[in-house]
């Protein structure tokens, strides 16, 4: 093979796999996921001699409270759901009926039909907490749910011992924390909607009265709806980058046809 042909098959050899490497390469972490937050410990994992550290995230733990239909609710009734909560009373005069009706907003925009790929009420599902369960029955939920046109299919309005919502809304949700510490543990009050991921792990905290923090919100889930679960990887996920070398397989023969009907040719003379 002369040295033409030599340099027909370099170039499509190293076509795909230059191909391969710069798909691989900008793949990664193409998309800006919602963060982690809140790290409980950190796992040292020892492989073939190889160090690796993984961050085991703050998880929200199993509950079970009664909605605004009288029914119980527990987490583990929402496996597989991606959570927006929040928090709220009744009585509540100022905050609590902007911040429901921007929630329902939400929630209608998911129900649309044309966002019904993770709109539907088996991807996400709504949470409220009342703060003040002590008067906010099941009748007193209900009143609220019909007020706002909530649909019961996809949210849920909690009531419970408050010093067990109290203790999940502090120490699991964290809502302390993210404001700094000005919590009132006798009266939590906050505008802040919280996402939860599949794996119960919280991915942010949202301003529900402000129009660009909850289009932030509604963006994030979506890419949850589109997160893959690390504990189930995808079997094909792994053979995406080799998508370029399978398309530049019909070029590689056209080179090599190519470069063996010219060689046919020069023989000939």
């Amino acid at each position: 093979m002369n040295k033409t042909a030599w340099w027909g098959l370099a170039i499509a050899l190293f076509l795909p796999i230059g191909s391969y490497l710069l798909v691989k390469g900008l793949g990664e972490d193409a998309v800006n996921m919602p963060p982690r937050f809140f790290a409980d410990s950190v796992v040292e994992n020892v492989k073939d001699g190889k160090t690796t550290f993984d961050t085991v995230w703050h998880r929200i733990p199993d509950f079970t409270y009664t909605n605004q239909l009288g029914q119980p609710l527990s987490l583990h009734d929402l496996d597989g759901k991606i959570l927006v909560v929040n928090t709220f009373f009744t009585r509540c005069p100022n905050i609590c009926p902007g911040l429901t009706r921007n929630i329902k907003g939400l929630q209608k925009s998911f129900e649309n039909p044309k966002r019904k790929k993770f709109g539907d009420t088996s991807v996400v599902y709504f949470l409220s907490f009342s703060i003040d369960p002590q008067r906010d029955s099941v009748e007193a939920l209900k009143r609220w749910a019909d007020r706002f046109f909530v649909n019961s299919d996809s949210w849920s309005l909690l009531t419970g011992p408050k010093d067990d919502i109290y203790s999940l809304m502090l120490n699991e949700f964290k809502l302390a924390t993210e404001h700094g510490g000005n919590v009132d543990s006798n009266f939590i009050h906050s505008e802040k909607v919280m996402l939860v991921d599949r794996n119960r792990v919280i991915r942010g905290y949202y301003n529900g009265l402000d129009s660009a923090s909850l289009a932030s919100l509604a963006e994030d889930i979506g890419k949850l709806y589109l997160e893959k679960d690390k504990s189930r990887p995808s079997i094909f996920r792994q053979y995406i980058p080799l998508i370029p070398v399978l398309a530049t397989i019909p070029l590689i023969l056209m080179v090599v046809m190519w470069v063996l009907n010219r060689n046919r040719r020069k023989e000939k003379f």
